[in-house]
């Protein structure tokens, strides 16, 4: 398991001069410390050989909602993400969904949305020559979502660093 962060520094919470310089910049928070803690106990376990290729990006607070955007889970059979998922709920407590980083708009927002569905996700080219990624969620879908469709928005530009909207549908 790959982290921005000395292992040292984790356990101990004494921090050397980069991985403080990391934290002060704002790049990252001790949500991402705690979260980079916890996939290190879990990762020594029996689950050492397939977390060994998987990288930990960043994580985001939505709530009571911890969503965790790790490189390299996609290769990893479904029911060990899940597995991840709990141990990560189990360590910190709150509810946490693992997301893939480098997929593509479509795949990130479904991820996100799941276990709601998508309508559709599509892209609008602005006259001033920048795009706005559209998704669409039904009303019927809403009440499935894990989190407000403002904060399924914010939180899939930060992922993805684009301008995204998310409308709600008949």
């Amino acid at each position: 398991m790959k982290i921005p962060f000395c292992t040292f520094c984790v356990k101990t919470r004494v921090f050397c001069n980069k991985c403080q310089s990391l934290l002060d910049s704002g790049e990252y928070s001790m949500l991402d410390v705690d979260v980079s803690d916890a996939l290190l106990n879990i990762a020594t376990g029996k689950m050492e050989d397939l977390l060994k290729n998987v990288e930990y990006v960043k994580s985001y607070e939505v709530g009571d909602l911890v969503i965790v955007v790790l490189k390299g889970v996609r290769s990893l059979p479904r029911a060990v993400v899940q597995q991840i998922e709990h141990d990560l709920e189990r360590a910190l407590d709150k509810k946490v969904k693992v997301v893939e980083k480098g997929v593509n708009i479509n795949e990130l927002a479904t991820q996100l949305a799941s276990p709601a569905r998508i309508l559709t996700i599509s892209t609008s080219w602005l006259p001033d020559g920048t795009t706005e990624t559209i998704v669409r969620i039904t009303r019927t879908e809403l009440r499935r979502l894990p989190f407000r469709p403002s904060e399924l928005a914010r939180v899939l530009s930060q992922i993805s660093g684009t301008n995204i909207r998310v409308e709600v549908t008949r």
